[in-house]
């Protein structure tokens, strides 16, 4: 789709320009239009579906590269530099252990899936995130759709609702590369833990009513029909066509907006995620996954502990992040969506098992950990593992070429396919990569 109207004001029809103003009378100005059209699915031709386990995904992405040690994979026998000071707890189930400050996940292990042996070439920051988002190194002047880009562009919505959502700002690692913007995750604003959270352009003017709504919809029909035979043949105007009719259902969808309200959850429910970004960006992940969402994104930062990393990670970090989570997994259980939803823990690497002269932990690709759950996970179960001082993998080393075939396996995406950018280069969804068998149920 081009929007690069201004540098070809030749071909902009009138149609758009009715389109326009007839959105601006819907509440959404042109540069909302454009925003909103980031949700809008593409599809690409000949991409091939296979029997999958999930039909939605949720990746809590944890920025910064969060230590396997002192989080999903403890070394209590290890020496003092490297066990750091946080022990080793029991779990719901027998033989597996995590970290002290991760009680309350500890007790839904049986829903889990730690794989303890994630291996990668690459210690920087933007280089070992884009690996892991998309299964491939950064390509020089190439940019490589992120998984939920591909999964939008392949199964598209499944309800009114955009069918990528980023909850947090979302950085360039999880857009749509040569897909195109119209498969960049939708961002709808905000920080879901303010009381006055509300997604903005998704209200109507007070003094739009329904019925208006519907003559503002039957003019631009009217004035489209007079076009339509003189556009027969444009693959844009198509295209515009295909989101003002998405942008209008969702406007009109009263269980489309409400996806977004976190207000009508209980307050104890609400409490048990905690009123924090994290929790409540979890919570509103769950409600969208229930409208119909097919992939939504959740950060959470400040993983990068190269000093004071017990006081970091212990003073609140790790709370946070237990008692967010922990509920999260529940409350999918309860409702029965973890059961057709694949969740994804991860970062983009770990950190050194030996602690630094400040008391830190320094960037490691060599050997970490992520966690899996619901969507044909088998949960209960650890998957490889890092060696005694956790410096290496020691069984079943996993690449993110194989979490990406993973990750599609589990949608019901063929991985071994190949998608065709703009100028015609072909690229493996998981190339060289196969899913993670032992993780599968």
């Amino acid at each position: 789709m081009d929007y690069n109207w201004l540098s070809d004001c030749e071909k902009f029809h009138r149609r758009d320009m009715v389109k326009v103003g007839v959105l601006s009378l819907l509440g959404l100005s042109l540069s909302k239009y454009y925003a909103l059209a980031d949700g809008m699915p593409k599809a690409q031709p000949g991409m091939q579906q296979t029997a999958g386990t999930a039909d939605s995904a949720i990746l809590i992405w944890l920025a910064g590269g969060p230590s396997h040690v002192d989080t999903f994979d403890p070394k209590p026998d290890a020496p003092l530099e490297i066990r750091g000071k946080f022990n080793a707890i029991p779990t719901s189930v027998s033989g597996i252990q995590l970290s002290e400050h991760l009680p309350k996940v500890a007790g839904e292990m049986d829903k889990l899936c730690v794989v303890r042996s994630v291996t990668s070439p690459t210690g920087a920051h933007e280089i070992g995130t884009h690996y892991m988002l998309t299964g491939f190194l950064p390509l020089p002047g190439f940019a490589v759709p992120s998984y939920g880009s591909v999964a939008s562009s392949l199964l598209g919505p499944r309800s009114a609702l955009p069918p990528y959502i980023s909850i947090q700002q979302p950085g360039s690692e999880m857009g749509a590369g040569f897909l195109g913007a119209s498969l960049n995750p939708f961002y709808p604003g905000g920080d879901p833990a303010n009381p006055n959270f509300r997604v903005r352009d998704l209200d109507r003017p007070a003094s739009m009513t329904e019925a208006k709504m519907e003559r503002r919809k039957e003019l631009r029909e009217t004035v489209d029909a007079a076009f339509r035979q003189h556009e027969k043949g444009s693959d844009t105007a198509r295209a515009v066509d295909s989101f003002y009719n998405r942008a209008y259902t969702l406007l009109s969808s009263t269980e489309a907006r409400a996806a977004f309200d976190l207000s009508k959850e209980k307050a104890e429910l609400r409490d048990s995620y905690g009123r924090n970004n994290f929790g409540q960006s979890l919570l509103l992940a769950r409600r969208l996954t229930e409208a119909g969402v097919r992939f939504s994104t959740v950060t959470l930062g400040g993983w990068d502990n190269h000093s004071n990393i017990f006081n970091s990670l212990g003073g609140g970090h790790l709370n946070m992040f237990d008692q967010s989570f922990a509920t999260f997994i529940a409350d999918m259980a309860q409702r029965g969506l973890l059961k057709r939803t694949l969740v994804i823990v991860m970062g983009e690497f770990g950190r050194t098992p030996i602690i630094n002269r400040d008391a830190g932990r320094d960037h490691y690709p060599r050997v970490f950990s992520m966690m899996l759950a619901g969507g044909g996970v088998k949960g209960g179960t650890i998957v490889g593992s890092s060696d005694a001082k956790g410096m290496e993998p020691a069984s079943d080393p996993v690449r993110p070429e194989d979490i990406a075939a993973t990750i599609y396996h589990c949608l019901g995406i063929d991985y071994t396919q190949s998608i065709a950018s703009p100028e015609g280069v072909r690229i493996t969804l998981a190339r060289g990569g196969s899913h993670i068998h032992k993780a599968l149920g």
